[in-house]
């Protein structure tokens, strides 16, 4: 399910949703090299969350922030975390509902941080969403679990684990955000997800 193993180009045609997304991230991360790297004026250049911001109406923050980073290190960290988590659930759900699906919990997991969290700097980053796809997982694990091989869900479980371990160790990470994303692909799941269809063939995949 989620071991890697199509060409890139296969990979592309395969994964189109999953392959714009890593694209937008990369792009915004070339692009701030050029400007000068990251910092406060670069990062609200290319759509940054701001709460002040957001107040003055600027509310399309709420979903550009998920597609920019705070550092380098912010942006490889989070890469891998979609790229993995991405496909399985583009397959499982076809492109056009993916998109919306990752659409919506990039803002649901930004407006989290904007009503329950007075985050004091400027925020970026993909991984709200991210821990909405570990939230669909979590999901189907309880609902579809014997659909899943035994290496896939300890691959679930031990990415879900390190990932609310990250987000304590690493500072400057918006618990809020990462828990407003988890909580959001749990409870739009539901909506996405035919509780009777047979996923089999999509797992293996």
């Amino acid at each position: 399910m989620f071991k890697i193993t199509q060409d890139i180009l296969t990979f592309i045609k395969r994964y189109p949703i999953t392959t714009l997304m890593v694209g937008i991230c990369t792009v915004l991360m070339i692009m701030i090299t050029f400007m000068g790297g990251y910092n406060r004026k670069t990062i609200l250049q290319l759509g940054a969350y701001d709460r002040q911001l957001v107040n003055e109406g600027q509310v399309w923050r709420l979903l550009t922030c998920a597609f920019g980073h705070m550092s380098y290190f912010h942006f490889f960290l989070n890469m891998p975390f979609i790229l993995f988590l991405s496909r399985p659930l583009e397959q499982i759900l076809g492109s056009k509902k993916f998109f919306l699906s990752y659409i919506l919990m990039s803002v649901f997991a930004t407006l989290m941080v904007h009503l329950f969290s007075d985050y004091p700097i400027p925020l970026a980053g993909s991984s709200g969403v991210g821990y909405g796809l570990l939230g669909m997982y979590i999901y189907l694990f309880f609902r579809h679990g014997n659909q899943f091989s035994s290496y896939d869900k300890r691959f679930i479980m031990m990415f879900t684990l390190l990932g609310f371990v990250v987000t304590f160790l690493i500072p400057e990470i918006s618990l809020t955000g990462h828990i407003g994303g988890f909580v959001g692909g749990i409870l739009l799941s539901p909506f996405l997800f035919n509780k009777t269809k047979d996923l089999n063939d999509c797992m293996s995949g």
